[in-house]
């Protein structure tokens, strides 16, 4: 009788071993969980915070300054994002701020993330890509952003830190471009 009972005690641990560890195994080839995407997900309104600091240079020199962004972008289900940038850049040595809107698409890969936006307002027209931002996740709510312009422009660059809002101004305006507009357009597209 102790002889039968030490035999099942025995098959009964090796039957929850095998359950374990085939449960760890599941577990680990599952992928990431839905509750780590979401939050790894680029969906919501970010700020540059502090300001991003940009360079460009010119054939008579280079001009440096700082930079505001506030970028709505939303995610889908395998990692593509589409949004838009509204920015704000003064310019003291020029004398008028600068201010622009962007549409924006890209991808993300696990914490990196790289985003092209082409300009609203543009001499060749809309929609050409104009800038690239390639972004490293550092938390739920911050990324570093480094961006570059492409070809069609001179030279430049820009470094910033940007941070997602909790609860985003919906009335949101910068020096006459409205926002629902720019939302409007970087959605539907051209009327």
């Amino acid at each position: 009788m102790m002889f039968l009972l030490r035999k099942s005690l025995g098959l009964m641990c090796l039957t929850a071993m095998v359950l374990f560890a085939t449960g760890l195994a599941m577990t680990a080839s599952a992928g990431p969980s839905k509750e780590r995407e979401a939050k790894q997900s680029m969906t919501g309104v970010w700020v540059s915070n502090p300001p991003a600091s940009w360079v460009v240079r010119y054939e008579d020199g280079t001009l440096a300054g700082s930079t505001l962004m506030r970028w709505e972008l939303e995610e889908d289900e395998n990692g593509l994002i589409s949004g838009f940038n509204i920015w704000h850049s003064p310019l003291p040595e020029v004398g008028v701020p600068q201010v622009g809107a962007y549409c924006m698409v890209g991808a993300r890969n696990g914490s990196n993330v790289v985003i092209s936006e082409a300009g609203l307002f543009s001499e060749n027209g809309p929609l050409l890509p104009t800038f690239e931002f390639e972004c490293k996740r550092a938390g739920r709510n911050k990324a570093r952003c480094l961006g570059n312009g492409f070809s069609s422009q001179p030279p430049v660059a820009l470094t910033g830190n940007m941070r997602r809002l909790r609860k985003a101004d919906p009335d949101f305006e910068a020096a006459g471009i409205v926002i629902d507009e720019v939302r409007d357009f970087c959605t539907n597209g051209l009327p």
